[in-house]
């Protein structure tokens, strides 16, 4: 059978409000964080204080005699290996958050302190400690050559040197990780605040070696993941045997120093060469990239990017390992910072050429539907931005005292396509009720709404006569919710399931009509004889199922996926800055975003997440920086307080045009979660530099890196 999705629509598409969120903002939906079970207790962790160490002893004999205290569990034992500041070393569970802090300082640990590095400049040091024992600090990456670049570059008319940099940045979710563990016999139900329930459920049957079925995840409600939060981890691990060993519940769930510590968006930095012809066609790019993953094993971010018809092309991406936890997926993994990295060298190489940025990055857009797409977004986004009146050659601006006024541009892309293994039940009741069901999570996207909207529109109903349900890991296959793939691969096993459920009511009630089920349709609360007056209403409709209910599990196959989602999301984003040159205070005025994402099931919610995904981006550009202590390895900003984040009054205008050109939704279902956190630091990056005339080559564009770039540079 062959699905597709309706070329007119009465709620797809349209600006339907989330479901839920009656239950959110009164309160009454709950995170793993509320979940309070009866005689529950409450789990803290000792991590090591060193940055790298081997354990001597750990003596917990005195902790275990503590009052209140349920369960202790040794994490590392003696001559295991400490490989950054926080590493786990001991949990406690007590009755009390109290008496379980209380016996986590009886504990009695010694190490042996090994040598660390917690920078790259650090870690590539010649005669540098060791990370870890058996990895090398410096993971080599190979090397991508096309064409001649050392000759491309003496013939150009105009090349560019360039050093850009970002620092690690923390997720910073709401809600921290963890969950709240239960065992019944040999049966673990855990509320886990994650991104992919079936994927924390096999993670814990794997670390108790008992069947995946006796594992159930459930996660209603979740308080922000951005990447980090796809698998048990070993917080979740921890808590779940700390809940064994005490026979009772434990929730463990991270406080925010050991939250900031839990993974982090990886460092970027990136020595480019690049050069261009008098029309300003790039023509040669070199770039010698490097990240850390801590102490993973990659922190790969792709360059060039977006105009990659270079015909002379040098890269090579080493990864360079330090002692802090290994780096987990942040929105968009690798983007921002190839974005950041390339959209500094478009406007650099404009400037050199005395260019319009605009017009640059016009001549060097890809080919085909793509390029078509991004042509057609420039043209929206400059005439909503004002680029023509803005725009001004570097630092030639009109200056208000020492304020200086700038603006920019960036292009971004993303894949976004959906997954074919996901399903969604869909039932229909006697009584006209309708469920659709799905293991798949909700990080505040609007899920739950999605897989209504797409019932609603299949039985000509309204989304809040459709009850969704979203969350538990033993309900039908999903995928763990990253890429920007939830949505074209739930939107889609939604129609599948919505379809043939709505076909074999057509099947029930065709009798009834004295029609045969091809000639029935569902349309404004009704069952329908094409073409006549002859209807039911979709109560009686349902009613002649007699007791009996319909239950479909719409599975999806590769080639129903084609033709309901498709990959590639485009966007450009426009910014407008101010910056004072006396203080080096950035604020960022406006920001315009235009964004692809295919076919649009919610337009009020892809809205949502693009002005959502812009005032992330804004705090990564303005304030977002950790800062570890060089001689410990522990974190200094490790609190919302010195973890600067912006507040409302912090972020700019933001205008959001979502593109549904016929171009972008003939394509089908793709994503949006992730695309619009891509441009905006570099659009911003672009702004201070029209303002100022000077390049800031490192976020955050805090004084403490803008005003070095301007003493260095001068402003014009």
């Amino acid at each position: 059978m062959a699905f597709s999705w309706p070329k007119e629509t009465h709620v797809v598409g349209k600006k339907i409000k989330r479901l839920d969120g009656p239950m959110k903002t009164s309160g009454r939906a709950a995170y793993s964080y509320d979940i309070i079970r009866p005689n529950q207790q409450f789990g803290v962790l000792l991590g090591s204080p060193h940055a790298h160490a081997k354990i001597k002893s750990v003596d917990t004999t005195a902790a275990e005699k503590m009052p209140g205290v349920s369960a202790v569990y040794v994490v590392k034992k003696p001559g295991e290996e400490i490989v950054y500041a926080g590493d786990p070393v001991v949990a406690i569970a007590a009755d009390t958050e109290a008496h379980a802090y209380d016996a986590l300082y009886a504990i009695k640990a010694e190490y042996e302190v090994l040598g660390h590095a917690v920078t790259m400049a650090a870690s590539e040091k010649e005669g540098a400690p060791k990370v870890t024992e058996k990895d090398d600090n410096v993971l080599k990456g190979k090397a991508h050559q096309v064409g001649d670049v050392d000759k491309a570059l003496a013939d150009a008319a105009a090349k560019i040197e360039g050093t850009y940099s970002l620092p690690e940045i923390s997720h910073s979710c709401l809600e921290s990780h963890g969950l709240v563990a239960e065992w019944n016999g040999d049966k673990l139900r855990v509320w886990c605040s994650t991104q992919a329930t079936q994927n924390v459920a096999a993670d814990l049957a794997k670390e108790f070696k008992i069947p995946a079925t006796n594992v159930k995840c459930i996660t209603h409600y979740m308080g922000g993941g951005f990447g980090s939060k796809f698998n048990a981890g070993v917080e979740g691990a921890i808590g779940a045997n700390l809940a064994k060993i005490a026979g009772k519940p434990v929730r463990l769930m991270l406080d925010r120093r050991e939250e900031h510590s839990a993974g982090i968006r990886p460092s970027a930095d990136a020595t480019v060469t690049a050069a261009a012809d008098a029309d300003g066609v790039l023509v040669a790019f070199r770039a010698v990239q490097k990240g850390s993953p801590g102490i993973g094993s990659s922190a790969n971010f792709p360059l060039p990017y977006v105009y990659e018809n270079i015909p002379n092309i040098d890269t090579r991406m080493d990864s360079v390992r330090c002692n802090f936890h290994m780096t987990r997926a942040y929105r968009a993994p690798g983007h921002p910072q190839g974005c950041f990295v390339m959209e500094s060298v478009m406007d650099d190489l404009a400037a050199k050429l005395n260019l319009d940025p605009l017009e640059m990055r016009r001549k060097n857009l890809p080919k085909g539907q793509i390029g078509e797409i991004y042509e057609k977004e420039l043209a929206i986004g400059s005439e909503m931005f004002k680029w023509k009146e803005k725009y001004h050659p570097p630092g030639k601006g009109k200056a208000k005292g020492s304020i200086r006024t700038g603006v920019g541009v960036s292009f971004h892309k993303w894949g976004g396509g959906g997954v074919p293994i996901d399903q969604v039940l869909c039932e229909i009741h006697e009584d006209g009720s309708v469920l659709m069901q799905s293991s798949t999570q909700d990080l505040g996207t609007g899920n739950r709404t999605v897989l209504a909207i797409v019932a609603a529109e299949t039985f000509g109903l309204l989304p809040d006569q459709i009850h969704a349900e979203v969350g538990e890991s033993d309900w039908a296959k999903s995928h763990g919710s990253g890429g920007s793939t939830t949505c074209p691969s739930t939107a889609p096993a939604s129609l599948v399931a919505a379809t043939q459920a709505r076909d074999a009511l057509f099947a029930k009630v065709a009798p009834h009509l004295e029609a045969k089920p091809e000639e029935l349709v569902a349309v404004d609360g009704k069952i329908m004889v094409k073409g006549t007056t002859k209807s039911l209403s979709w109560v009686d409709a349902c009613r002649k199922l007699g007791g009996e209910k319909i239950s479909v599990l719409g599975k999806l196959s590769l080639g129903i996926l084609r033709d309901l989602s498709s990959q590639g999301a485009g966007g450009c984003q426009f910014a407008e800055v101010e910056v004072d040159i006396e203080t080096g205070e950035v604020r960022v005025k406006e920001v315009v975003a235009v964004q692809d994402c295919g076919l649009i099931i919610n337009k009020l919610a892809c809205e949502s997440q693009v002005a959502g995904g812009v005032v992330m981006a804004v705090n990564a550009a303005v304030l977002e920086e950790r800062v570890l202590d060089q001689a410990t390895g522990r974190m200094l900003n490790a609190d919302m307080e010195f973890y600067k984040l912006g507040m409302l009054e912090d972020m700019p205008r933001i205008k959001v045009h979502m593109f549904d050109d016929p171009i972008s939704t003939s394509r089908g279902v793709i994503g949006i979660g992730e695309p619009p956190t891509i441009s905006t630091l570099a659009a911003i990056g672009n702004a201070i530099f029209n303002a100022t005339g000077v390049r800031v080559p490192r976020a955050p564009f805090t004084p403490r890196n803008v005003l070095p770039a301007l003493l260095k540079g001068g402003v014009a």
